[in-house]
């Protein structure tokens, strides 16, 4: 195939493009409709929007790690929906519209990609983060902030959910050395958070056992940072499979269910275990 065919072909996909995307945005103005459009979307908001966010997120990553195409696909579209959403709730309070969103990010990667689009010229993959965070530092409005790590990142994840921020917090600090440097020492910090958490449990100070099991929480999420789990998906399987045992125990013990001592529990939940074992060897 020759470079004009190519050319060609790729103006057509964006082409087609642009008039999907024109459809996008006619569809969620139909959703957001203050006479026909959907009961639900009409009254959401850009925070009752939050946990909908974190779990498209969580499902995209999940899909990343999963290396599974077809589902990085559709959960790229969930979370485009979700930017669509928040775009016209925007619109509708008279903050900004879709539009001011374009316009802002194209103005960022022209900004903070020099060497691309004002004067053609090749960079080292160092240097061009050093002229993204140049760049990026001069753009904020208090520049001071950056001079304190933790101030930054206090104000960075005041409003995240816990398990994001302790993400972001992780992901910054390591960038100045503090990190982990094999999976032995976090199972070291883990086990003595734990004792700790024993500790306080025995002394039965309440204050003392919420900030011990925090420590525990923080250590595990530090964990499945280091070996690139998403702890969100994680969970979710969790909670799956555990479900899969549990509706086993439910067959086994019908409507005896609620007279099943601990011991009863415990033998079913090895059968179960053993057979949903056996179903995905």
């Amino acid at each position: 195939m020759s470079s004009n065919d190519r050319n060609n072909l790729q103006k057509n996909s964006d082409l087609e493009t642009l008039e999907s995307f024109k459809i996008l945005i006619s569809n969620i103005k139909s959703l957001k409709d203050k006479t026909w459009g959907c009961p639900w979307q009409k009254i959401q908001s850009h925070k009752s929007l939050i946990p909908f966010l974190n779990e498209e997120s969580s499902e995209f990553i999940d899909a990343i790690y999963e290396k599974n195409a077809d589902n990085i696909c559709e959960e790229l579209g969930d979370l485009l929906f979700q930017v669509m959403l928040h775009s016209e709730i925007g619109y509708e309070n008279k903050e900004f519209e879709l539009n001011d969103v374009i316009k802002n990010i194209n103005k960022k990667i022209v900004n903070r990609h020099p060497y691309i689009f004002n004067k053609k010229e090749k960079v080292s993959l160092e240097k061009s983060q050093q002229i993204w965070g140049n760049i990026k530092n001069s753009e904020k409005k208090e520049p001071h902030i950056e001079s304190s790590i933790s101030k930054n990142l206090n104000l960075k994840i005041k409003n995240l959910p816990p398990t994001v921020g302790t993400d972001k917090i992780i992901n910054v600090v390591k960038e100045y050395g503090f990190k982990w440097e094999s999976t032995d020492q976090i199972f070291e910090k883990l086990e003595e958070e734990i004792n700790e958490l024993k500790e306080a449990i025995k002394s039965k100070n309440d204050s003392d056992i919420k900030n011990e099991y925090g420590d525990i929480y923080f250590t595990l999420l530090n964990l499945s940072n280091f070996l690139k789990i998403n702890p969100e998906s994680a969970l979710q399987k969790t909670n799956k499979k555990f479900l899969d045992r549990f509706s086993i125990i439910e067959h086994h013990a019908g409507d005896n269910i609620k007279k099943q001592t601990p011991k009863d529990f415990q033998r079913l939940w090895q059968i179960a275990k053993q057979k949903l074992k056996r179903k995905n060897s």
